[in-house]
């Protein structure tokens, strides 16, 4: 059962959800407010980034060398900031040793497809001269985890072998009009404590704008997916986007990614976001942190690519041989 301390937000944040859906600008107001009364954790040092007027960069004590994380805002494309995620960027910092930039990107829908995206491209190119050795997770909540996901095809189809993996909180991967209509979205309605039962329509016409009738376009799940880093992606069994996770996971791995797919039960939308406030969020993060351990370690399913292990047939009968005799 979830915790006291979730079940209170989720009372807190229904009654918003209960109401008609907020002016574009007291949404964006409300996430400024939120945003304004985050600390990042102690022993965390958050830095304006000059070269990405908005962005923050959250560095640990004695930074690791292998290892850059981009973190990705939700809010539905349209709303939220950097500093919204100042729990869970920083808790990264801590749990990873590594720099984690959070970067701010231009929102709809006075900026649709792809600004929003190229700004996200264009922040992962700067984390990456932070350690030019660094191999860079790229991950994301809600609209954020779109974000990711696309960033990742996108550095794919440029032939950047950096990715380590993909970090996918939430997200919503299918902008089509009709998927508001059916499925979880409608199915997990009464569960749902976060999302608008409006949201999805606004989003994906303010994000696509002009594109909204051709919506594959800015849809994550619509790309090909063939060659991705592993994935982690966490979902709540409650919220009206489980579909779009468990749709992403399933078509990752037919076409051989190495997905490592969460289903938690109850959970409200973006519950990971205030790590250390809530206990969930902060497990959520723990669990991030071991598939980062593990990957970052080599340990994934890639056959030559494991570590420890013989790495050719003739080395693994030599070995098998061996052990036969002893």
């Amino acid at each position: 059962m979830p915790s006291p301390m979730h079940d209170r937000v989720v009372e807190m944040m229904s009654e918003r959800r209960r109401s008609p859906l907020p002016p574009l600008a007291e949404e964006r107001a409300f996430a400024a407010a939120a945003g304004t009364a985050l600390r990042a954790p102690a022993g965390v040092t958050e830095t304006a980034v000059e070269e990405l007027p908005g962005s923050l960069l959250f560095t640990p004590p004695e930074p690791r060398d292998d290892l850059v994380l981009v973190q990705i805002h939700g809010g539905g494309f349209r709303a939220g900031e950097p500093a919204g995620d100042r729990l869970i960027a920083g808790a990264l910092a801590l749990a990873t040793r590594a720099r984690v930039l959070s970067p701010a990107y231009r929102l709809a829908p006075e900026h649709p497809y792809p600004a929003g995206l190229d700004d996200c491209e264009k922040a992962y190119r700067w984390a990456a001269t932070l350690v030019p050795s660094a191999r860079v997770a790229i991950g994301g909540s809600s609209a954020g985890a779109s974000l990711a996901a696309a960033l990742l095809v996108r550095r794919r189809d440029a032939g950047d072998s950096r990715p380590l993996a993909g970090l996918l909180f939430c997200g919503i991967y299918d902008l089509d009009p009709a998927r508001f209509v059916r499925g979880s979205w409608v199915d997990n309605t009464a569960t749902e404590a976060i999302l608008h039962p409006e949201s999805g329509m606004v989003m994906a016409t303010d994000y696509l704008g002009d594109l909204v009738t051709t919506p594959e376009a800015g849809s994550p799940l619509a790309a090909d997916l063939t060659g991705l880093p592993p994935l982690f992606i966490q979902v709540s069994s409650a919220e009206t986007l489980l579909d779009d996770s468990l749709r992403l996971a399933a078509k990752a791995a037919r076409v051989g990614v190495e997905v490592t797919l969460e289903v938690w039960p109850h959970m409200m939308h973006g519950w990971q976001t205030p790590a250390g406030l809530l206990p969930e969020a902060t497990e959520a993060l723990r669990r991030t942190v071991d598939f980062l351990d593990r990957v970052t370690a080599g340990r994934v399913v890639d056959g030559p690519a494991l570590l420890g292990g013989p790495q050719d047939a003739e080395t693994a009968h030599a070995m098998a041989t061996r052990d036969g005799e002893s």
